[in-house]
């Protein structure tokens, strides 16, 4: 069994989450979503499903990856969205999305059900994160909790049950992502950079002990010997 990594399109590498998830022994198999042919046929072998950042939420296959994850959600399989792709896994599941511009590196505050959501264990109540976004979640679908949000984005992180949670903010980028990206905005310390980075590798870490862990590889597998 596999963890399944929708890139949207060129910006949805797994890049430290990959590589996180990788040490951890999990299987990362990357599906490049702008190819029909390589869309799954059905959830058999799928641990987990990653729904990675792009451009937009509202691509030619955004309706087929909003119909994985809503079968997801319902054989609970966790659904994990990044940037664009917590866009479209919210509206997947019955939320609304709407335009908006926030790109940079900008203030992020967890929300007191964050504080206590143990995904986010270890991660300060207020931290500088980078985001890059021209929509942002409106309307959460129903049941979801909010976790975070940035000045921008009201429900720049939430989650709905135990098995889905979206991120505007792309812990998953390297240094030089994020360095890249806070060009945006004029110079960013070093330091700011490092602390984002090593931020994103303890959320990465938590991704795999927590939301998707890698037992769940051997679910309803025979691997204990009887004697």
């Amino acid at each position: 069994m596999a963890i399944h990594y929708f890139e949207l399109d060129q910006f949805g590498s797994p890049s430290n989450l990959g590589r996180t998830l990788r040490a951890f022994g999990q299987k990362v198999h990357q599906v490049d979503a702008r190819r029909p042919v390589a869309m799954p046929a059905d959830l058999d072998e799928i641990h987990g499903i990653v729904v990675s950042g792009g451009n937009g939420s509202s691509g030619a296959s955004a309706s087929v990856i909003e119909a994985i994850v809503r079968d997801a959600a319902k054989a609970e399989i966790p659904v994990l969205g990044i940037g664009a792709g917590s866009r479209l896994v919210a509206r997947a599941l019955g939320g609304e999305v709407d335009g908006a511009s926030e790109r940079g590196v900008v203030g992020v505050k967890l929300s007191p059900v964050g504080r206590e959501e143990p995904l986010f264990a270890g991660q300060p109540w207020a931290s500088q994160q980078a985001v890059w976004n021209d929509e942002v979640v409106t309307k959460l679908p129903e049941g979801a909790r909010p976790f975070g949000s940035t000045a921008g984005s009201k429900f720049a992180a939430w989650g709905l049950g135990p098995w889905v949670v979206g991120l505007d903010w792309h812990f998953e980028w390297s240094a030089m992502e994020i360095a890249e990206c806070a060009k945006q905005q004029g110079a960013v310390s070093s330091n700011t950079v490092a602390d984002i980075e090593r931020l994103g590798r303890l959320f990465a870490e938590r991704v795999s002990m927590v939301l998707m862990p890698v037992d769940r590889m051997v679910s309803g597998r025979a691997k204990d010997v009887r004697h």
